[in-house]
């Protein structure tokens, strides 16, 4: 008699059993996402050429391993005008911009990588004069450190009573010393600052205030609000200070006069213009790159001063020279190329002798983006 080669019981053990390896196995890839423990160096292949880096603190998909390298993506927006179409290795797009591109959560957003000049990307979307792109690359496994399992959960929702996304400030009674105090409902900060972030955590340039912060006029000086559950734009660092900007919103009547702000002057504008902006103080984000020793090229800058070179004012590709004193030329030296900033300066010249570059003068880091 002939056996059966399987019995209608045995064949549902090994079903059973792969249904259960995968309910285990699959938190293991809900957390195949690791942290960037510093600005990484994205290569093509591992040991091959330079693509861009990551940015310390944000989150990023990794997958096979191969020569101490890990696989991972990098995904964000960037201005259209720094790119070209190409069809080259398959991909979409090239980089364009003299000294890279930097890749962001949303158009305008916090910063997620970079990437350099003649990088091939892949587009996945566009949104007015931004695009979004992305591109694999390999990175060494040593510049990662693994994320907490905790840092993929989504934050509690805020209680039924609290208003979603809206920010108060109580000034309490004129007789007290205490500071006004700034909160801020549900996760502090709109969905968009977020959405957008690998894994979602903060990068680098934000951070969330402890509650009960107190918000300082200056180092050391007098006290202006208390801040509780708050998020911030990380602007600048000083010893163990932090220069930060808190964005938020008040009711109408709580606001007792309101601010005209001066028509945006872009650097299209200037650069058309060149004599019509001389003198005026313009407030610029402008993307670091370096500094550089004036010289008979440059004839509007004093020979021998100091100024950095930038692009800017951004989202625009052109360039910017960014007068500075011996002193100003070493603090930027301390930052990183393509750090981004926010600067107060003087229009100097619209444009140089020979080239159509914009010639500021440094007055300080501003408290808003332009």
């Amino acid at each position: 008699m002939d056996l059966p080669q399987s019995s209608p019981g045995r064949s549902r053990l090994p079903a059973c059993l792969a249904l259960l390896l995968a309910c285990l196995a699959a938190p293991s890839l809900a957390q195949n996402r690791q942290k960037a423990a510093g600005p990484a160096a994205l290569l093509k292949d591992p040991s091959g050429i330079r693509l861009g880096s990551l940015v310390a603190g944000v989150t990023y998909p990794t997958g096979r391993t191969n020569a101490g390298h890990l696989e991972t993506t990098v995904e964000g927006w960037m201005p259209v005008a720094s790119t070209n179409p190409t069809t080259r290795d398959g991909f979409d797009l090239i980089v364009t911009s003299s000294g890279g591109e930097a890749l962001r959560s949303a158009p305008s957003g916090a910063i997620v990588a970079r990437v350099q000049e003649g990088t091939l990307l892949s587009r996945v979307g566009a949104r007015g004069s931004w695009i979004r792109v992305r591109r694999s690359g390999w990175v060494a496994r040593g510049s990662f450190e693994t994320a907490p399992a905790v840092a993929q959960v989504p934050p509690p929702a805020p209680p039924p009573t609290a208003p979603r996304e809206t920010s108060t400030v109580a000034r309490g009674p004129a007789s007290t010393a205490s500071p006004p105090v700034v909160t801020s409902a549900g996760r502090g900060e709109p969905d968009s600052a977020r959405k957008d972030v690998p894994g979602g955590e903060m990068v680098s340039s934000r951070g969330r205030v402890r509650k009960g912060a107190v918000l300082s006029a200056a180092p050391d000086g007098p006290a202006v609000a208390r801040v509780e559950e708050a998020s911030v734009q990380v602007l600048e660092r000083r010893r163990d200070w932090v220069r930060v900007a808190v964005e938020g919103w008040l009711r109408s009547e709580q606001v007792v006069e309101a601010v005209d702000e001066s028509p945006q002057v872009t650097g299209a504008m200037v650069r058309a213009q060149p004599d019509r902006y001389v003198g005026r103080t313009l407030v610029w984000r402008l993307q670091y790159l370096s500094v550089q020793t004036a010289d008979d090229l440059r004839p509007e800058i004093p020979r021998g001063q100091p100024y950095v070179l930038a692009r800017g004012p951004l989202p625009e590709p052109g360039f910017v020279y960014l007068m500075v004193t011996k002193e100003q030329a070493e603090e930027f030296r301390a930052r990183s190329p393509l750090d981004e900033l926010a600067v107060e300066a003087v229009v100097r010249a619209g444009r140089t002798k020979y080239l159509p570059t914009p010639v500021l003068e440094f007055r300080s880091l501003a408290g808003r983006s332009p």
